[in-house]
């Protein structure tokens, strides 16, 4: 097989060297944010400045850029991450309950609703994002409280999910009284010269809900993230908050509210879009030349790429043996249980998940035909 690599396909993790900059504004913005409101951030909820949902400045300034319709201090709520967003949202609803999502999607969030004791229903995907007419079936059953949708740039699949969808799937959600969460983690991140539209949160308000994160545009270790709601649903959500955590992170969401406005957030997108740009492109060519029979989207932003790969019977051994040329990669199963067999039969292969910004693009192209050289010999 050649001499050995090591490719790691594994972690959706931002590139070391996109935090060095992060690391420097936030050893500033931390005492300046500190010494402006001395020891309010590091108290327990204090009138005026912060509550049991976040820091009010964050929320006022996340209310804007995102587009709350009402009072981002009734609306916003600001968490220790993305995962925690949801996880609270999907709290609020009892055991048994049905959450849609896309029928391949992100794994932690499947992983919380079986721990919750609730029932994943997986909506089947086109290439613009949820099947319209399968949510639309799904969600006029009755039984489904929420239906959590990834926009924008997809994990795992890596398709570009259209505005278009997702406000096509916010009007059917609306019109069946059915909360549309929305995952935007990788809305900032789209590399190919354009920008995404933002969502209308404003044009079905009453069931629009949207959940972000800073982990991939900032840092995984600082833990923040928001979520922008209906007021009655942040009203349901303050209890299960309340006796989740006392309070969030004050000083980070401080911190990062900080280099918002400072306009170092802006500037590091922009740095970002640059630093992944190449490396999309070397991922999209590598899957072009080397694996032109999978079935694959193209990338524009995000972290992920999916891909499907005809005639392998047996996933573990594959698996193993790309792991033995030295390329790390992670199985579709884990993103579909229950669903896996089902789509593999219809794609008439397997589903892997890679992830490209952490790697080089010399690394993602070198990856991608060492996973092709052991597919050949299948």
């Amino acid at each position: 097989m050649g001499e050995a690599m090591n490719v790691n396909f594994l972690r959706g993790v931002p590139a070391d060297e996109a935090l060095v900059p992060v690391a420097q504004e936030l050893a500033k913005a931390y005492p300046a944010v500190l010494s402006e409101q001395s020891g309010k951030l590091i108290q327990y909820q204090s009138p005026g400045v912060s509550d049991f949902l976040g820091f009010h400045a964050l929320k006022q300034t996340l209310g804007k850029r995102f587009g709350a319709p009402g009072d981002p201090l009734k609306q916003v709520v600001c968490t220790n991450g993305g995962m925690e967003t949801i996880s609270f949202l999907f709290k609020s609803f009892p055991r048994g309950s049905k959450i849609a999502t896309d029928a391949l999607t992100y794994d932690r969030v499947l992983m919380d609703i079986e721990r919750l004791g609730q029932e994943a229903v997986g909506i089947p995907m086109s290439d613009a994002g949820a099947d319209l007419d399968a949510l639309e079936k799904a969600v006029a059953s009755g039984t489904v409280e929420v239906f959590y949708q990834i926009g924008y740039h997809h994990n795992p699949l890596g398709l570009t999910v259209t505005r278009e969808n997702l406000m096509a799937a916010a009007e059917i959600c609306a019109r069946h009284n059915v909360l549309h969460l929305v995952d935007i983690a990788y809305y900032e991140l789209r590399y190919d010269g354009r920008k995404n539209l933002p969502m209308d949160l404003g044009k079905y308000p009453d069931t629009s809900c949207i959940a972000g994160s800073f982990t991939k545009t900032l840092s995984p270790g600082a833990k923040c993230g928001f979520g922008i709601f209906p007021e009655e649903v942040v009203q349901r959500l303050t209890p299960v908050i309340s006796n989740s955590r006392l309070n969030p992170n004050y000083p980070t969401q401080a911190a990062i509210n900080h280099l918002i406005q400072s306009g170092f957030y802006d500037r590091h997108l922009e740095n970002l879009i640059a630093l992944y740009q190449p490396r999309m492109a070397a991922a999209n060519a590598a899957l072009a030349a080397h694996l032109p029979d999978s079935t694959a989207p193209a990338l524009t932003g995000g972290f992920f790429m999916g891909i499907w790969l005809k005639g392998i019977e047996d996933q573990e051994a594959f698996t193993n043996a790309v792991a033995a040329k030295g390329v790390k990669i992670a199985a579709g199963h884990v993103f579909a249980p229950g669903m896996a067999e089902k789509y593999g039969k219809e794609r008439d292969g397997v589903f892997y998940r890679l992830t490209f910004p952490a790697l080089t693009a010399e690394e993602n192209e070198a990856g991608i035909k060492g996973i092709s050289d052991v597919y050949r010999q299948c």
